[in-house]
């Protein structure tokens, strides 16, 4: 069967932590296959939580700084599979002194040259390198190959001497530099060239965007339009890092769904909090005029909902009073030819064909101008619920630690925890 992958843009360590068990939930039953954790964190403290939770990184852009790959020690070299067309960066972190790293540059100036540089390892994000000692220098002309994965092993021999293996060759060996105690090592790639690891195949693992991008997300999508040939058979649900209930019930439907319809391009789940699937709920009679009007947003973007925390507050409210946690729409699927809120969608991997997105607004061009240009519709489906915490105008007054904390509670009572 065709994997089942999900793709969250991460994230915020307190929203994040009930849709973690969720995900981890329906990946023991099977449901989902691969969670692919998109790190677009904007604080230190969520990247580290994100590091630390969603294991190893699979991928990182060009302006990413190094990241953890593993350990060396006499027992065990560290063998890696790189994509990258130049400069491999690796940091080599000396278990026995913690103020140095020796940092090797693999394949740098257009991949011509390696070099090995000490550091101290304060430093070890700073790109200014201008002080650092080059301890050794090789010219090594096309040591990289852009077609394939490089095979890359880093050992250390009984003395404690580092060696570096590239495709099959002894890049060089380092008498100089002692790791007779073993040492951890990190990785990035650099000046453009994007780095992906192609051993990682962990069923959860990070994709690291370049930092500081506004409207980051782009870059993910380019990254699944580039590789077709490896997802065109794949299923994909993209959810955002805020849902804070899942029906798992459901999740087998709307995955069969999607993949029985491929007229509609994405199809959306049944979303608390989401202006469209709101006004299709009080259509059908689940919210009672008592929450107030939930008006069609005009062209399916914005509303009072999306504007109103008070009126979000007391709709998350009502859903969690609801003993059923559903608020059926007026028929299974509703098809749909505006705008719409992608908190949780799904998409078939062949039409990661048309989805090399450009930089801008992701939602408008997979709900709006994608369909038109494509002319297929997109779709709610009503038999899966998910609950979405808050848009970004909701913000300064939704109740959002009393909303977790209730939140928390019934994901624990679903799941027997």
């Amino acid at each position: 069967m065709a994997p089942v992958i999900l793709v969250t843009f991460a994230g915020r360590e307190a929203r994040m932590e009930i849709l973690t068990r969720y995900v981890r939930a329906a990946m023991a039953d099977g449901l989902i296959d691969e969670w692919h954790v998109w790190d677009f964190t904007r604080s230190d403290s969520d990247h580290q939580w994100v590091t630390r939770e969603f294991g190893p990184a699979r991928y990182m852009g060009h302006a990413v700084g190094y990241q953890p790959c593993g350990t060396i020690s006499r027992r065990a070299p560290l063998r890696l599979e790189a994509l990258i067309s130049n400069d491999l960066h690796l940091a080599i972190l000396p278990k026995d002194d913690q103020e140095t790293l020796y940092e090797v540059v693999v394949g740098g100036w257009n991949n011509q040259q390696s070099v090995i540089r000490k550091v101290s390892r304060e430093r070890l994000n700073d790109a200014d390198r201008s002080d650092a000692t080059m301890t050794w220098a090789r010219l090594t002309p096309s040591v990289l190959s852009p077609g394939r994965a490089n095979d890359i092993i880093l050992s250390v021999d009984g003395t404690g001497t580092p060696e570096l293996t590239v495709n099959g060759v002894v890049l060089g060996r380092w008498p100089e530099i002692s790791l007779s105690a073993g040492a951890d090592v990190m990785i990035r790639g650099g000046w453009g060239a994007a780095l992906e690891l192609c051993h990682v195949n962990e069923p959860v693992r990070r994709y690291v965007g370049n930092p500081g991008e506004q409207l980051p997300y782009f870059q993910a999508y380019q990254y699944y339009a580039e590789r077709l040939a490896d997802f065109a058979d794949a299923l994909f649900l993209k959810c955002d890092d805020d849902i804070v209930y899942m029906d798992l019930d459901g999740l087998a439907g709307f995955i069969d769904h999607r993949r029985k319809n491929p007229r509609y391009f994405v199809t959306s789940a049944n979303v608390v909090n989401n202006g469209v699937c709101a006004y299709f709920q009080q259509v059908s009679g689940a919210l009672p005029a008592s929450l107030g009007h939930f008006e069609r947003p005009p062209g399916g973007f914005g509303g009072t909902l999306w504007t109103d925390p008070d009126k979000a507050n007391n709709l998350h409210d009502f859903f969690l009073a609801t003993p059923k946690k559903e608020f059926p729409l007026p028929s299974k699927v509703v098809d749909w030819q505006e705008r719409q809120s992608i908190n949780f969608i799904a998409w078939l991997g062949r039409d990661l064909q048309h989805m090399a997105l450009a930089r801008g607004d992701d939602e408008k061009m997979l709900t709006v101008d994608l369909p038109a240009f494509l002319e297929r519709p997109t779709a709610i489906y009503s038999d899966f619920t998910v609950s979405h915490l808050s848009f970004g105008p909701q913000e300064e007054g939704v109740d959002v630690n009393r909303l977790i904390a209730a939140y928390d509670k019934l994901m624990r009572e679903k799941l027997a925890l």
